[in-house]
């Protein structure tokens, strides 16, 4: 009895020992922004209006630029990649207006910026001590009311345009002679006015930045040195190192080894936001062998890939 117990615990550890193990890892995931828009792998452009006033052109292209600088830095990894186009002011917006920007910019996601800015309203002028220049001898806050508007089309997504509008009161500094008119405050005030645009574009941005969350995923491993490294990698950063090394496991002899080195691939390649070629390592690995582990991974990416239209 004793030696046939033995021999039964050696089956059983020869078992396991041929059994694929999981290893969960946490990951932060990216989710669609405040706005509800998913706009992550989406070509993205800022169109502005050229308004009859001048000076609110300049504000808006400002805005612009900082509204796209701050979306680069969140979906590009800060490389210039949102589109900057300027177009004359419109009396309404349409889904027809909004489908024709799609059309001439080439993105699938386009944002409509116009504001109008109203005549500087100053305060108090105080004498500015130890000024440098009698230019600059005194320095008075303004009040600049700006209200704006922001459409926004997302070309793979429903077919309306969002809209958002919000008002607010800039205030810049006018240094000064102490001699000027009303009219040149306004003129001082527009001229102070291009970081107050930045900063308002950078808070309209942040509105369509990506949320995110913390999730569990699971890789396969064996209990041999060529399955430890490619968690290694992953773990560390290293996700092109991981994927090639799960690449050559995937080329085994052994089905079972194809199958887990095809599904961590897929794994790997959904958290690096690869959904489409994701898909196909899942489909390699459940045509190898029936893994436990691919229906959560496919209802994952069914997900990923219904939001962003294909």
């Amino acid at each position: 009895m004793k030696s046939k117990a033995l021999t039964i615990l050696a089956l059983a550890l020869a078992v396991a020992s041929c059994s694929p193990q999981i290893y969960p890892l946490y990951m932060d995931v990216r989710q669609p922004s405040a706005s509800g828009l998913d706009l992550n792998r989406k070509s993205l452009a800022i169109v502005y209006a050229d308004g009859t006033n001048s000076r609110d052109s300049l504000f808006d292209r400002s805005a612009a630029s900082a509204m796209a600088r701050t979306l680069e830095a969140d979906y590009f990894g800060g490389e210039e990649a949102v589109g900057l186009y300027h177009i004359p002011s419109a009396d309404s917006v349409t889904v027809e207006l909004m489908r024709s920007l799609v059309m001439d910019t080439g993105a699938d996601v386009v944002f409509l910026l116009s504001s109008q800015l109203d005549s500087a309203q100053p305060e108090v002028n105080q004498q500015v001590r130890g000024a440098a220049s009698p230019d600059s001898a005194y320095v008075c806050p303004v009040n600049v009311p700006v209200k704006t508007s922001l459409k926004v089309y997302d070309s793979m997504g429903e077919d309306n345009v969002l809209s958002y509008k919000g008002n607010a009161v800039m205030r810049p500094l006018v240094f000064n002679s102490g001699v000027i008119s009303d009219q040149g405050y306004d003129i001082l005030a527009m001229q102070s006015l291009a970081p107050k645009a930045e900063e308002m574009g950078e808070r309209i941005a942040r509105r369509f930045l990506s949320s995110w969350k913390t999730e569990s995923f699971s890789f396969y491993y064996f209990e041999k040195e060529a399955w430890y490294k490619p968690l290694d990698y992953f773990a560390d950063g290293k996700s092109s190192a991981a994927v090639d090394a799960w690449g050559k496991l995937a080329r085994s002899s052994n089905t079972l080894y194809r199958a887990c080195g095809a599904f961590n691939i897929a794994q790997a390649l959904y958290l690096m936001e690869d959904y489409e070629m994701s898909q196909r390592w899942l489909e390699l690995a459940e045509k190898t062998e029936n893994l436990a582990l691919s229906s959560g991974l496919r209802k994952r990416l069914e997900a990923r890939l219904e939001k962003s239209g294909k």
